[in-house]
């Protein structure tokens, strides 16, 4: 309340009262309510704006800083109103047609805009301030073909507002989540999107034939809720156990007689093992593909597959980078030398050097598209989409 409170009398005097928020009411939130205790990351003052702390904070954490409180002073600010508008451009017989939003008050726009994790821009577009009669003038005229695309693939960011839509899990529950589903290997995350593995598709496939109730999202929210219920002392524990293991127990033997024990085959790694002459093959492991002699139990050789970039390392200048994965499933760069040499970069290294230094150039990832610079000097390239 204190913040709030604060919050608002920042905003009256900085926008005016227009843009303050007329009711600060806490809302009771009936999907989750475990999480009624826990406060927001927020500023400890609305007066430490970040302009005025940037002098003391590195470049990222000033950005982190300021996204924090950019977001809490939105959201103590008076909503955005939007006039949605269709507008038709006449010219001769041919009608063009144009769909999207003005802003008639921008509201907490003033102070931030939230990005768009399904790529919305052209359904969200924000028209230009137009009435009946105006005259425009073409600047170029671009033709597109439009498909009917697929829903996007999930982000983390994505499939946890989704999980948190639909009631399932809670706060503490989320990462752990997302690390077990890739851990297992039935999602791998590329270009920070899920993408369902083989081991995947078949673990769904058979899930969802022996045991349908159990993959439905709602038998999920519906045992967090009678969980919930037991807390509280408005179930008996008994009850509701018993109630859910009548019909597992009978679909649990039946899928004990009749799942067949599917076995993804092996791929060829198209070399040969370096301690018995053998063919090495791909196999899926918990933590992803490795490759593993073909003479397995006789011979245990195993190797982790490198993915080459095509990049020489800077360092050693004998061995090749390649992509690596921590212990918590992030991308990182190394030698395929390593232990030899040491070289390890979380930022793609690029297979030229920089025309300013001769040293290092690196790919960075911006919120949109990725920025070649430089791991010494100040060189920087125009970002790309």
């Amino acid at each position: 309340e204190t913040a709030q409170k604060e919050a608002q009398e920042y905003i009256l005097n900085d926008y005016g009262e227009e843009y303050t928020k007329k009711s600060t009411a806490k809302r009771k939130n009936n999907n989750a309510k475990v999480q009624d205790a826990h406060e927001a990351i927020r500023p400890t003052s609305v007066h430490r704006t970040p302009a005025s702390v940037k002098g003391a904070l590195s470049r990222d954490q000033y950005r982190l800083y300021k996204l924090i409180w950019e977001r809490f002073v939105a959201s103590q600010m008076a909503p955005a109103v939007m006039d949605t508008m269709t507008v038709d451009l006449v010219n001769g017989p041919i009608v063009f047609r144009a769909n999207g939003s003005k802003i008639k008050f921008p509201g907490f726009m003033k102070v931030y805009v939230e990005g768009s994790d399904d790529n919305k821009e052209e359904k969200d577009a924000i028209l230009p301030d137009l009435k009946e009669g105006d005259f425009v003038t073409t600047e170029s005229i671009d033709p597109k073909q439009h498909f009917t695309q697929p829903p996007p693939r999930y982000s983390e960011a994505r499939l946890v507002k989704t999980l948190e839509e639909l009631g399932i899990g809670r706060p503490s529950t989320y990462a752990p989540t997302l690390d077990t589903i890739q851990r297992r290997g039935y999602v791998a995350l590329e270009n920070r999107r899920f993408i369902p593995t083989e081991l995947g598709e078949i673990v769904i496939q058979l899930i969802s034939e022996f045991f349908p109730e159990i993959i439905n999202v709602e038998f999920t929210a519906r045992m967090e809720k009678d969980l919930d219920e037991i807390e509280e002392g408005k179930e008996n524990w008994v009850k509701v156990i018993d109630e859910f293991y009548k019909d597992f127990q009978v679909r649990l033997e039946i899928a004990e007689k009749e799942m067949e024990e599917i076995e993804i085959e092996d791929e060829p790694a198209g070399e040969d093992c370096e301690k018995c002459g053998n063919p090495m093959v791909i196999k899926m492991g918990r933590y992803g593909k490795f490759m593993a002699c073909s003479n397995f139990p006789d011979c245990r050789n195993t190797k982790a597959i490198l993915k080459e970039i095509g990049v020489t390392c800077p360092h050693c200048k004998e061995g090749q980078v390649v992509e690596r994965k921590s212990k918590k499933r992030r991308v990182f760069y190394g030698c395929s030398q390593y232990p030899e040499c040491e070289f390890v970069s979380w930022d793609k290294p690029v297979a030229r050097p920089c025309p300013k230094c001769d040293r290092l150039l690196v790919e960075k990832k911006l919120k949109k598209g990725v920025q070649v610079q430089c791991t010494e000097c100040d060189y920087k390239e125009e970002p790309q989409e």
